[in-house]
Formats: structure tokens, sequence, C-alpha cells
């Protein structure tokens, strides 16, 4: 798929205080289960992390959980944990509703945009769309494949504009972790029902 038909899949997004496009995967069974239960994003990085510890759908004996990891799963809203005291289990029910694919940052200035681009690394695959033109090109090539980012040049009237100059680096995690878990949140709060 070129840079152009993605282009058509991405949406506007504020993440990380910027105002980015990116293309989003949603989980239509979360999303639905969410739904019945009245449930939107769950971004509060206290409770995913608490919740990030249990399995899904599994029940975990409450005595096997500190006194915090209980009180914050005690005021989750519902449709997040099963609490059951007289078994004495909790069930984890939230699931990833949402994963942020690719992120595009566009701007000029190739030190700058590189540098936004960047911080989206531990989250997902990243890009920048620079405008014809742009000053320095070689220098902003070396430094985004030093950091994995891709280039993208619009051109202004162009039917296939932007265009990849440099292909992003793929996405591979090196671990899991709350805050990508949070990141993904804080996207379907802006795309979801809510």
């Amino acid at each position: 798929m070129t840079l152009s038909e993605e282009t058509k899949q991405l949406t506007s997004l504020r993440l990380r205080g910027q105002r980015i496009k990116a293309r989003v995967t949603v989980y239509a069974d979360e999303a639905r289960r969410r739904a019945e239960a009245g449930l939107g994003a769950v971004d509060s990085r206290s409770l995913l992390t608490r919740l990030y510890e249990l399995p899904v759908g599994v029940p975990v004996p409450l005595h096997a959980l500190d006194a915090y990891s209980l009180r914050a799963l005690r005021a989750a809203p519902p449709g997040v944990v099963d609490l059951d005291e007289v078994r004495g289990v909790a069930v984890r029910r939230l699931a990833p509703v949402a994963r942020v694919e690719l992120v595009l940052v566009e701007g000029s200035g190739w030190d700058e945009v590189v540098r936004s681009a960047s911080q989206f690394g531990p989250f997902c695959t990243r890009g920048v769309v620079v405008p014809e033109g742009e000053a320095n090109l070689d220098l902003l090539l070396l430094k985004a494949r030093f950091y994995g980012v891709g280039v993208a040049v619009a051109v202004d009237g162009a039917p296939h504009s932007p265009h990849w100059l440099l292909e992003p680096a793929p996405y591979r995690p090196r671990r899991h972790s709350p805050a990508q878990w949070l990141f993904h949140e804080q996207a379907w709060r802006q795309l979801g029902p809510e």
C-alpha cells in the first residue's frame, strides 16, 4: 500500500500534546463489549497498571492482590473488572480496544519534525510529512533513517501526494507496558462512541 492510499485511512488525533494523523486498528469485539457495558476509554494510568498485571477472563484470588490494587479495582467503572467478594476472586474483563499502527507528524524543519515523530517510537511506526522543497532534505533523511522514522513529501496539487522518500522502520515492541496501553486508550477516547 502506498502512502497516498494509506492517507485515506488516517484520522486526525491529538496525542502526546501534538496534532497528528494516525492509522488505528479497532478491535470490534472489545468495542462492542464496552458499548454494551456503557464503558468508553479507560485512561487512568494507575488502573491500567493494576489491570495489566491480571490475565483477561481468569479468576484471580483477592488475597493475591495488594491493598492498593484492591482499592483501584473496587473503584473501577463497570465493565472493567468483575469482583466477587463472596467467592473471593477478581476477573479482569477489560482488554485493549484499539492500537495505533502509524503516526504521521506534518511540518517543516528537519530537526523538529524528526524529534516530534521520535517520541512515538515506543508505541507505533512513525513518519513525517514535509512539504516539497524542504531545505536540508539530506540531513532530514540521514537523521530519520537513524531513528527509524519514515519521510514523505507532500506535493501541492499532486493527486498522489504524499509519497514516501524513506519508508518507516517496522514497529517491533521490545516489551509491552501499561504506558503503551494508555497511549492506545487515549487514541480510543478520541475515536470511540463517547
